[in-house]
């Protein structure tokens, strides 16, 4: 059996996963989609609101050469 953590097993790899924060992706994908992306992102909240997931995903998503609608290539 595996030790893998729950948390990494099942953390959304992509905005379309990601739930409850849906003004937030939709921003998000909109600046990525149209080439304006700002130098700087601060995720600001309590603990369990998805910062570090929106942030990872963004990230993929950024470094990506063709991101489809905003959406990280993989």
């Amino acid at each position: 059996m595996s030790n893998v953590v729950l948390y990494r097993k099942y953390r959304p790899k992509d905005f379309e996963e990601v739930i409850g924060q849906e003004h937030i992706v939709r921003t998000i994908q909109n600046a990525i989609a149209r080439d304006n992306i700002a130098h700087a992102y601060l995720f600001v909240g309590s603990r369990g609101t998805g910062k570090t997931t929106i942030a990872r995903i963004v990230a993929k998503a950024i470094n990506c050469e063709k991101p489809h609608n905003g959406a990280p290539c993989g």
